[in-house]
């Protein structure tokens, strides 16, 4: 590294970088960082900087026109420029049995958070933080362009990373993620079954234009969290609910299935989650979520996104961290609102 080049790393250097490698190298020498630790620990750490990137609308997408290796270079860029985990480093992509194979170098003396370039002591690769949390970043900026595919970390010979004299390298092993596919499969219908059964009310005239489209929320008293009424609400309920009940029931993953307005206004939750009130509030949080406003950033962006499909994370109110994906729902071609389903990893 040049005089230069470890100026430019100082100047750099954060108080949070030092805080984070320090936190590692010191919890390495003490012998309770492995791998069985970091990895599930940074899955669940670049869930929450891909909420925060999300709630910045600092998240890039995948181009499903350029290459795997431009998107990958693009999304490392944006990382990087959100967390400066590195000065210096590059991607290259080659096939093996027809699987897209991506591979990022990080020069060793460019690394951020690694303990030895704060002072710290030479730690395994096995607890190196950025497999796991690279692996989860492309996951879900995948997800959103419909591709289908799941990087996969590849096993070096120490962890998910190996270390030559200048490079730190991690490989990504990009595969059709079938289990996606499939609740992509169910929601797409799920929205044309919505759909077609709102049209069809309209038409026979069981529910009028001007009902379906009320946005004049009527607070609901005495209730805590607080819900609202609609001229769509009961219509909601007899007709939708028992739709979003099936669907619910098609994967053991779904922990919901709900239909959304633009603003978020939930009118009938699934049966499970749509229990007599009990006038306590953590019962009634967890027991009766239907017809309350989901203005969450989670909640807010599926219900007002028009794109194809919309792939997030989901720290709900109960406390979980769920995966959120969603569908535009759009009546007699103007949209109306979304699907949501809410499924565990």
């Amino acid at each position: 590294m040049s005089e230069e080049e470890k100026k430019e790393r100082l100047e750099k250097l954060t108080g949070a970088h030092v805080f984070w490698a320090s936190l590692v190298g010191s919890s390495y020498d003490l012998g309770i960082m492995n791998q069985a630790i970091i990895v599930p620990a940074m899955k669940a750490t670049a869930q929450r900087l891909v909420l925060h990137q999300m709630y910045k609308n600092l998240l890039p997408k995948f181009n499903p026109q350029d290459s795997l290796d431009i998107n990958i270079k693009k999304a490392l860029d944006a990382l990087n420029e959100y967390l400066q985990f590195a000065n210096h480093y590059n991607v290259s992509i080659t096939q093996e049995n027809s699987k897209m194979i991506a591979t990022i170098n990080i020069r060793k003396d460019s690394c951020m958070f690694c303990p030895v370039g704060v002072g710290g002591g030479p730690v395994d690769t096995s607890v190196c933080p950025y497999p796991p949390l690279f692996s989860t970043y492309f996951d879900v900026l995948a997800k959103n362009t419909l591709s289908f595919l799941t990087p996969k970390m590849k096993k070096e010979e120490k962890g998910y990373m190996k270390k030559e004299p200048q490079d730190c390298i991690m490989s990504f092993i990009f595969e059709e993620d079938d289990a996606f596919k499939s609740i992509y499969e169910i929601l797409k219908s799920s929205v044309e079954k919505i759909q077609t059964t709102i049209e069809n009310a309209l038409k026979d005239g069981v529910i009028s234009e001007e009902e379906l489209w009320d946005r004049n929320y009527i607070p609901v008293e005495n209730t805590n969290p607080q819900k609202y009424k609609t001229k769509f609400t009961d219509f909601m309920k007899k007709f939708i609910q028992p739709i979003e009940d099936e669907v619910l029931n098609l994967n053991k993953k779904f922990v919901f299935v709900v239909l959304v307005d633009e603003n978020g206004y939930l009118p009938a939750h699934n049966t499970i989650y749509d229990q007599p009130l009990t006038g306590d509030y953590q019962k009634d949080l967890a027991g009766n979520r239907s017809m309350r406003i989901f203005n969450d950033p989670t909640g807010l962006a599926a219900a007002k996104n028009t794109d194809p499909i919309l792939f997030q994370i989901y720290p709900r109110d109960l406390g979980k961290i769920l995966y959120d994906v969603s569908m535009p729902v759009t009546i007699n071609g103007k949209h109306w609102g979304a699907l949501r389903i809410g499924f565990k990893d």
